[in-house]
């Protein structure tokens, strides 16, 4: 990792949290060491690791032996990552994951729920579980540094205002006014394939990586991109939304609109690969597919014991999916590109059919894997961003 240098503006906050990482990932460490490898004054690293040691972030835990020339003998710090707490909620269209995480990215609590519930708007709902979660698992909310909260749509991280969440049926939604009454502040508001490159980025299959994409392929499809060690949002907060994506340039589509599903989406993602199933299900007589029994798992299964209408389906989407990623590939360049989701769980195969196609549309080199964090990648980049946010962690 690369320690920051300080600016006149933000010099003891950056110089804090380098002194941060560096007893993280050298400890036991000492007031010495840290002056040298940061190049810091010996009086600016003692003030701050008081101020550390102060506030419970790091304990003094021994002594090391004294140089041959004598003098006294270095006092051991220790990282303690159990000082404080991040919360980082996942909400989902259809289940919301709610995490507490150390300062380590260690999980301290989880739950799981359904995103609604009868009577009752959707972020009242998930308010309200997520605090009694809190309260069940004995959170002291004063050592929680602040929530991560990832939704399913467009949004704008520096006002925390939901634009457009069809899943959630919500729109122009103050979503960091709203949580900020009920769960630990300060409180982020992201897009949740944001927030799950983030997780990804900090505790999955892309640690180290400065250039990521994490494609989710579920209800719909989505784009979390890291670029340049930044998360890329773009001007509009609309950046990754590849579900929008258009596949047929020849096809005279109608006026775009943020509807329920972009073009790519309604071929590719879970409900699309169910809806092809089933427009094209009396076409195949003998299919072992039933309008009963079509689901994203099932037609994989079916696919997977020949039935020639899961195949065909499976087949296209696999075609619509590469022919996007080799876009992207051309056009930004990344260092890995990560497929999670639901859909991605159907197996390797499905993720080497996608390599094979990409690697014929495209001349440049690329990596495709599977995402580390499966369902928890959005709760995890929520922890973390809070935790960033609030000068505990660097991770860029």
């Amino acid at each position: 990792m690369e320690f920051s240098k300080g600016t006149l503006s933000t010099v003891r906050n950056v110089n804090r949290v380098n002194i941060l990482e560096f007893i993280k990932r050298s400890e036991p460490t000492s007031r010495a060491a840290i002056a040298r490898h940061l190049k810091m004054s010996r009086s600016n690293v003692s003030e701050i690791v008081d101020g550390l040691v102060h506030e419970g972030l790091v304990a003094e835990v021994g002594s090391g032996t004294s140089t041959p020339l004598g003098g006294r003998k270095p006092v051991h710090l220790q990282f303690v990552a159990s000082a404080k707490y991040s919360l980082g909620v996942d909400i989902g269209a259809t289940k919301t994951i709610a995490v507490v995480t150390d300062l380590r990215g260690n999980v301290v609590a989880r739950t799981k729920f359904a995103s609604h519930a009868e009577g009752v708007s959707p972020f009242v709902h998930i308010a309200s579980q997520v605090s009694e979660f809190l309260t069940r698992h004995g959170i002291d909310r004063s050592k929680v540094v602040g929530t991560g909260i990832g939704v399913p749509g467009i949004t704008n991280y520096a006002t925390g205002e939901l634009i457009h969440a069809p899943g959630l049926h919500l729109n122009e939604a103050n979503a960091r006014g709203f949580f900020s009454s009920y769960l630990p502040e300060p409180v982020f508001v992201d897009n949740d394939v944001n927030m799950g490159v983030v997780g990804e980025r900090w505790q999955g299959n892309a640690v180290n990586y400065e250039d990521v994409v994490l494609i989710t392929i579920g209800t719909g499809i989505g784009a979390g991109l890291i670029l340049n060690g930044q998360v890329h949002r773009g001007a509009n907060g609309f950046a990754g939304e590849i579900g929008y994506f258009q596949v047929d340039p020849l096809h005279d589509s109608p006026q775009a609109t943020l509807s329920e599903f972009g073009p790519l989406e309604s071929l590719a993602s879970g409900q699309g690969i169910e809806r092809q199933v089933l427009a094209l299900l009396p076409e195949y007589t003998d299919s072992l597919l039933t309008r009963e029994t079509i689901s994203t798992q099932t037609v994989f299964q079916a696919a997977a014991s020949g039935d020639a209408l899961a195949r065909r389906v499976i087949d296209n989407a696999v075609r619509y999916l590469s022919f996007s990623i080799a876009n992207l590939v051309m056009m930004i360049d990344p260092s890995l590109i990560l497929i999670g989701g639901g859909v991605s769980q159907a197996g390797e195969q499905f993720l080497d059919d996608i390599r094979v196609r990409v690697a014929r549309l495209t001349p440049m080199p690329f990596k495709i894997e599977s995402a580390g964090l499966g369902e928890d990648a959005g709760a995890y980049g929520g922890a973390a961003t809070a935790l960033m946010a609030t000068d505990n962690l660097r991770l860029f």
